[in-house]
């Protein structure tokens, strides 16, 4: 096995103080876990926390601390590692970051390195609060990255569908629909209301407010790129842990999760969505590894323009949505819910209306009657509620799944050729040799353990309650197409005579054999 001395990544970072942004969320946690782990010669990660409810930015952070397993390989290897991590007080949404001058004298003086992931990702997200975090935001951090002495480069995490409304997304920056500055002074001085009555206007052709001011933020680091070193980061859909620190982390619904956990549970079987197209879904160490990977090529000036790194999986192990649909059938039967609703099945169909009977059919008519079994047992009805939820969820990520957008990947690939052969294993993110459908079982594994919280020792109960669940339905069934028989033939005489005849004639037939 290679030494860190063979890492030129690991020897960038070696010395270094590096600043984050988002780093309480799903990307930062992995970002922050992955730098200690793999980079523990840095000299210190300063975390922006902002005060959240009522909880002070030091408990907040001992919080991400507390984020089951992840931290184990770490306190394993380097038991002290959280002396490097040092809380710093601030909002995105506020002036100056809302930096004490103590802070921010700090940060001048010893930040080389700032990666900046905080952004709202609700796709609903009213466009004053999207464009206050996810624009304004930006430039707070361009703005800061201006006045810190030792800066080497600033990574900006966008999103690979900022520019969704594009058949084809090359790595580089568009122009958005609109300049950052008229936006940022509109939503200064419209009033909100008037604001939410234009907003498919205004974000037109964008599909919502996240894509639409993630595009305009990307435009802002493009006109400080002159005097700011800076690379864009695109991933596509973020997903759970592919290997590290080990397969299947994950701590939030976000993305296919949601999906997953709904179909596992039996609550969702149907959702409009291209079959055929391609899923692009990214493992979240994927992206930390092209993070850290841009930050050395930028840092050690391999580059003096601002690049592009469209992390997206198309081009190297293409994934359908009808392949994930595959994988989670069969892995939802391997592995059923504990709190099993429906037996598991799950299919995708280019038509609304199809997507609609179906819902209505197979979800939301089962839904009122377990409602209504639980009223009758004085308990509180849940089933109808979430319905009514998952399906404000769906609609949005149908967004998604309806697309098919191709991305180009050359820098991408031009970044992999640049790195040596311990660096592209320690900070792997060429998906080559991404097994799609052992990392959909791990994915499912992780929902289990990490977010639902199932004791997968009692994993054959489980199939027990699948197994009854399974034999419930076809007896339902079977008296159903009975009753249907005996109330056609009912009505219809003529036609149950033609039957009997010909029933009898195939007996006939066969009993001369």
């Amino acid at each position: 096995m290679n030494s860190d001395s063979d890492s030129n990544i690991h020897a960038y970072f070696a010395n270094k103080s590096i600043f984050v942004t988002g780093g309480t969320g799903f990307l930062g946690k992995i970002l922050i876990e992955k730098l200690l782990r793999s980079c523990y010669q840095l000299k210190h990660i300063y975390v922006l926390v902002r005060s959240k409810k009522g909880k002070k930015p030091i408990e907040r952070l001992h919080e991400l601390f507390d984020a089951p397993s992840l931290f184990d390989k770490v306190s394993e290897l380097h038991p002290e590692y959280k002396e490097k991590i040092i809380a710093v007080e601030g909002d995105l949404t506020a002036d100056n970051l809302g930096l004490s001058e103590k802070d921010r004298n700090i940060l001048k003086e010893n930040v080389s390195i700032i990666f900046h992931s905080a952004a709202t990702v609700r796709f609903d997200e009213p466009l004053k609060v999207a464009v206050n975090i996810n624009v304004i935001g930006t430039k707070k951090v361009l703005e800061l990255c201006k006045s810190l002495n030792k800066l080497e480069v600033l990574v900006h995490v966008s999103t690979a569908y900022a520019n969704c409304d594009k058949k084809y997304v090359t790595e580089e920056v568009f122009k958005p629909p609109v300049m950052p500055d008229k936006i940022i002074e509109a939503c200064d001085w419209i009033k909100d209301d008037f604001i939410d009555l234009l907003n498919d206007k205004i974000i037109h052709p964008k599909p919502n407010t996240y894509t639409y001011t993630k595009a305009i933020a990307e435009y802002l680091v493009y006109q400080e790129s002159f005097r700011i070193p800076c690379v864009i980061v695109r991933p596509s859909i973020v997903g759970a842990s592919w290997l590290e620190p080990f397969p299947g982390w994950l701590d939030n619904y976000n993305g296919p999760t949601g999906l997953y956990v709904a179909h596992n549970m039996g609550v969702l079987h149907c959702m409009v969505g291209n079959k055929e197209a391609a899923a692009d879904i990214i493992p979240v160490d994927v992206v930390i590894n092209m993070m850290l990977a841009s930050a050395w090529f930028r840092g050690t000036g391999k580059t003096q323009k601002l690049n592009v790194f469209n992390c997206t999986s198309d081009r190297s192990n293409r994934v359908t949505w009808d392949m994930i649909q595959s994988y989670c059938n069969k892995i939802s039967v391997k592995y059923p819910s504990k709190n099993l609703f429906y037996l598991p099945y799950f299919r995708f169909t280019t038509s609304r209306l199809v997507r609609n009977i179906a819902c209505f059919l197979e979800q939301l008519v089962p839904a009122y009657f377990a409602d209504f079994v639980l009223k009758a047992l004085n308990r509180r009805p849940i089933f109808v509620k979430i319905q009514k939820k998952l399906q404000k969820a769906i609609n949005v990520l149908e967004t998604f799944t309806r697309m098919h957008l191709e991305f180009s990947t050359d820098n991408y690939l031009m970044l992999l050729n640049e790195m040596n052969s311990d660096d592209s294993q320690k900070f792997k993110f060429d998906t080559r040799g991404l097994e799609w459908e052992k990392y959909t079982e791990n994915y499912f594994l992780g929902i289990k353990k990490f977010l639902l919280k199932e004791d997968m020792s009692k994993i054959n109960n489980y199939r027990a309650n699948y197994i009854r669940l399974k034999f419930i339905r076809n007896i339902v069934r079977t008296i159903v197409y009975l009753g249907m028989f005996a109330l056609v033939f009912s009505r219809f005489p003529a036609l149950s005579t033609s039957i009997k005849t010909v029933l009898k004639l195939c007996f006939s037939k066969l009993n001369k054999f």
